[in-house]
Parts: C-alpha cells; structure tokens; sequence
C-alpha cells in the first residue's frame, strides 16, 4: 500500500513530506532560547533556496501549486519565527489578477484613403489589451509622440497641451540623449525611459493604443526578447485604470516603413524628438488594430508578518523588507527539463529575507522599529504583488523608513565591494554607505544604469509610493583568488540561465556572498533605527514630491 499524504490539492509520499520538513531550518520546529542571537551562515540560506527551488514547486508559475506551496512556505516560516500576521489575522494580503491571453491572429493595418500597410503580428509588432470592453476592431489618427516624456522637474514637455484622446501613439523607446554626457542622466535610463512609464501616460493622456518603438540598444534586448515575452498571457490588477484599448511594441524596421509611408524622414523624426522643442506630429495616416485577447480571473497572494521592536526607546516607524517569491512555472513545450526553478531568481533573494526575519526574531529586544518582512507575488508579471503591497500598506506609509528589497541575490562568494540600485535617489545612499564601511566593505557606484534595473524590480512599487526603496546588490570584486570570478560569473548567469530553466542550484556556489548582503542590510537596518527623520528623496529625483 503506498503512503500518500493529502495537502491542499497536493499529492506526495511521506518520503517527500520528511525530507521537505527535515531541509526546513531549525527555527520553524521551534527556535531555541538564546541570549545572543545565532550567526547567519551559508548552511541557512541553504536550506531556503534547496526547497523554494525544488521542482516540487514547479517553477512557483502564477496560479500554480507550487506558487501555493512557496507561499505556505514562508508562512509556516513566520509562524515558527513567532511573527505576527501582517494582516489582521492573516498573514496572507489576497489579490485579484486578471489574465489576458493575446490573440495569435491579431491584425495590425496602416492605412490612408485606399493605400494601406499591413503588418506581421510577432515578427512585426505585439500587443495586448488590458480592457475587457475592447471592441474586435480599433482605429485612430498615428501620431508620433516622440519619447512621451513630461517631467517638470527637468523642464521637459514632449506634450505641450497636445490633445490625443482617441489617438494611436508611436513612441520611442529610453529617453531623449541616453549617451555619455546627454540629457538627463546621460547612459543611465531614469524613469521616463522605462516602457512601462510611456504606457502609463500614453493612458493618462486618454490615447486609444501606443506603440514603443524598439532598437536593441535603447531596450536593454532584442526583438525576440519582446516578441516571446508579449506573445504569452500576461497579467493586471483589475484596479488600474488602463485607458488604452491596445498597447505593445513596433519592430524599428516596421516602424521605418510606417515614417516612409507617410513620408517623412525617421531620422530627422528622432533628432527633433530629442530637443526640448519637440511636439506631437500627425502623420497624415491611421492605424486599425484587430485582436480577441482571452481574459481569465486568478487569485493570488502576498505573504507578510510584523516584527514589533521591543526596545524601550521604540520609534513607532516600520522598515519593510521584501522578495518575490514567484517565477515562471513550467513550459510543456520543451523537451526535457521543463521547470523554471529560479534558484537565483529569486529563491536566493526569498532566503536572504527569511534569515534576516530569523536574525530579528532573535533581537527585538533590542530593535527600535518594526520589521515588516514580504514575499510578494507577481514580479514576474510586471511588479503586481509590491504594487499591490505598497498601495495597500498594513501601517501608515508616513510611518514607513524605507524598503530594503532583495532580487537576485549573489551566490558565488564574497566580494571587496557592494552597491545599492537605486540608493542615489534618496538619503539612502548614505546610509547604505555608512552600513557597507562599517563592514569593511568598499561602497561603489551603481552599475549597469543604462539597464534600468532600479524600475524593474519590486522596490520600485515603494518609491512610486513616496517610500525611499533600494535593491541591495553585491560587488564586482571577489574577495580570494581571481578578482573577476564574481564579475565573470554574474555576465555567465545573464547570458544562459536568466530567465531559463538552467536557473538552478550549482555545485560551484558559495553562499557566504549571500551572507554578506544579508550582514549589510542588518547593518542598514541598525542605521536606520537610529535615524532622527525620515529619509527623503533627493531634489534631482523624479519621485520627489
């Protein structure tokens, strides 16, 4: 008689049940009683990103089981910790998706009187729609939008008063003079060069559809990269307001036929586009866009739990720490191995979380703030579960110190140096210097800026909240042997196990890295608690308010 054990719609042998609970650390059975908390070690983070990443799991895909497992996971992790609900009574925060699968037989068409320019859907353009009330068929005037940017506190208007309600917007993508030395921050991407900021306001703006413009260089990837990722159902929350009936992407040699179309000259297009004089211009064409998205409601979560300080002199102000726990799932369709573990993306950075909310629990006697520590849901999907999160806070955001986020946290060993994404926005900056020195460590310049990493992880959810966030990264310096191992290592993860079912535990890790950043947001955190205002944003950034 085989031994199968029944748990919310899982089935698994008692084999399997044991050894889930014996890889769980100590302290969900129970933590000890001790006067000095214990030291983090590799062996911990271990045993968080060995079960996360199991194929068990499945890849932790949206909707899935294993998504359902991870989350029990970690609240069975608070539990054992004795943290309390961030929710009430719950240490769960349910949201509502929708899903909307894109038509494969959408049909894209320019067109003006009796001529007309018919477009491939995937090798020529994407899109997809976030309204359920989308008619089979939507047109409007083609204007060329340049980069879509206002930013006041640059003195930019791409708009000036413009009117393009009911209008179809070619946009172009990253912002005006993204060299060495050019218009805002040169080679780094800011805000408004992020795609996710042009469809927003293309909305806000009341435009029927928009169409970001795509080059290799100024997206960070190439046309496959899109047209994989757009081709695939993606997700919303039903409560943001999302005025355009279509939205998605133009291969740049499909644009170029468009500009010839209407005659006119794409590069002398995108030289104005790039002087603070630019304005909207009509180009004497229309586009008509003809798709059947299928649209599916899922619910899913965000796991969270409160850590009250106990210190005598407590502040009242909380610190959220995050990771997202979700990934891709499983791709049928390949031959072989088909799970997305995510080892690195993001189980390391869930493990780094779980161990700091252990190391807390072992000190809040001596904390002077509250520890709000998350697994969000949904970054994979656009940041939904931190959106989600930030919005609907379980405490004042006034109250709130800052988000320190983890993603992707490093595993291949120590490093001399560190750097925080997103840190020259605010005030954190210094503290997350003063933190890095205090450990030895060598505070560096953010990296890769062109990339725009700062927007596309769930610290960002805060920031756009009015909440000073960082993404804590490690260095580029390995500490022993070959200085460029890190370095090497990190360029050989993004080249062929990103985003891949390769993403998986390697005989080669070296967890003491991980160690390192969790010992450098302890000490932010230290930093922080001691801090006599609120950090702010600094003057130059886009989020100051």
């Amino acid at each position: 008689m085989t031994n199968i054990i029944r748990l919310s719609g899982f089935r698994m042998s008692r084999v399997k049940i044991w050894l889930i609970l014996f890889s769980l650390p100590f302290c969900v059975l129970g933590c000890k009683k001790t006067t000095q908390p214990d030291p983090v070690t590799p062996g911990e983070i271990e045993a968080h990103i060995r079960f996360l990443s199991d194929d068990l799991l499945e890849g932790r895909g949206m909707g899935s089981r294993g998504l359902a497992l991870a989350a029990l996971y970690q609240e069975s992790i608070f539990r054992g910790l004795g943290l309390e609900p961030a929710f009430g009574e719950s240490y769960r925060q349910p949201l509502t998706l929708i899903g909307t699968n894109p038509d494969q037989n959408t049909n894209l068409e320019i067109f003006s009187g009796d001529r007309t320019l018919s477009l491939g859907y995937l090798n020529d353009f994407v899109v997809t729609s976030e309204r359920r009330d989308n008619p089979e068929g939507v047109e409007g005037e083609l204007i060329y939008g340049g980069y879509l940017i206002q930013a006041p506190e640059r003195t930019w208007d791409d708009i000036k008063d413009v009117d393009l309600r009911g209008k179809v917007l070619l946009i172009e993508v990253n912002e005006p003079g993204n060299i060495p030395g050019g218009i805002f921050d040169g080679e780094d991407m800011t805000y408004y060069g992020r795609w996710t900021y042009k469809l927003e306001k293309a909305s806000e703006l009341g435009a029927a559809g928009a169409l970001i413009i795509h080059n290799t260089s100024g997206a960070g990837y190439g046309w496959g990269a899109i047209r994989n990722t757009w081709a695939l159902e993606s997700f919303y929350l039903p409560e943001k307001d999302n005025r355009l009936f279509f939205q998605g992407w133009i291969s740049e040699g499909a644009a170029e036929r468009i500009f010839t179309e209407a005659g006119q000259n794409r590069d002398a297009l995108k030289a104005g586009a790039e002087k603070n004089s630019f304005r909207p211009i009509s180009l004497g064409l229309s586009a008509r866009v003809r798709q059947k998205p299928v649209f599916r409601t899922l619910d899913t979560e965000n796991v969270a739990a409160f850590l009250r300080g106990e210190h005598p002199d407590h502040t009242g102000r909380t610190i959220c720490i995050t990771a997202h726990y979700d990934h891709f799932g499983r791709d049928e369709s390949l031959d072989g191995d088909q799970i997305y573990n995510g080892a690195v993306d993001n189980c390391a950075a869930s493990a780094s979380m779980l161990t700091l909310a252990r190391l807390y629990s072992q000190k809040r006697k001596n904390l002077k703030v509250n520890l709000m520590f998350a697994g969000v849901t949904a970054e994979e999907e656009g940041l939904l579960g931190s959106d989600f999160l930030a919005r609907h806070l379980p405490v004042s955001p006034s109250s709130v110190l800052a988000s320190l986020n983890f993603e992707m946290t490093g595993v291949w060993g120590e490093t001399e140096d560190v750097y925080a994404i997103g840190a020259s926005h605010s005030d954190l900056d210094e503290f997350c210097r003063r933190a890095a020195e205090d450990l030895g460590l060598i505070y560096i310049e953010e990296r890769d800026g062109e990339l725009g990493y700062f927007f596309r992880s769930d610290q960002i959810s805060f920031v756009r909240g009015g909440i000073p966030a960082v993404w804590l990264h490690e260095g580029i310096t390995s500490i022993g042997g070959d200085p460029e191992y890190i370095r090497r290592k990190h360029r050989e993860y993004r080249q062929s196990r990103y985003h891949k079912v390769e993403d998986e535990m390697e005989e080669d890790w070296d967890l003491k890295g991980t160690v390192q950043i969790v010992r450098w947001a302890d000490r932010i955190i230290a930093l922080l608690a001691e801090a006599d205002e609120l950090p702010q944003f600094k003057s130059h950034s886009a989020f100051k308010r």
